[in-house]
């Protein structure tokens, strides 16, 4: 719901890690992957109130810190490519918050 009322779109987010899991406790972070549109530089305004303002709320509604991965559109294929720890435990256990599938967005082209 927070994400839906955003001015700039991320193109996706998930929540992935111990909490997608169940299996966090109270000194957890809450392990959040936002991807930017393409268009958008990391340091637009908009984008960085949005992403902070996310990490407050995370903070507010659970307690726990916010660890938000955040990546262009742009990384994609470099992502696909090389597949980081981040990329291999969105893929495993993430939760889609906003836009397609971690599969879907991760699978390697040809």
């Amino acid at each position: 719901e927070h994400l839906g009322g955003w001015e700039v779109q991320p193109i996706h987010a998930s929540i992935f890690g111990s909490a997608a899991r169940g299996d966090g406790d109270t000194e957890s972070d809450i392990d959040i992957l936002v991807i930017r549109p393409r268009d958008v530089e990391e340091e637009d305004e908009r984008w960085r109130s949005q992403i902070d303002s996310l990490a407050g709320a995370i903070h507010a509604w659970t307690g726990n810190h916010a660890g938000i991965a955040e990546i262009s559109e742009r990384d994609l294929a470099r992502l696909r490519r090389e597949r980081p720890p981040v990329v291999e435990n969105v893929d495993a256990d993430g939760i889609t918050l906003v836009g397609d599938e971690p599969s879907s967005l991760f699978r390697r082209r040809r």
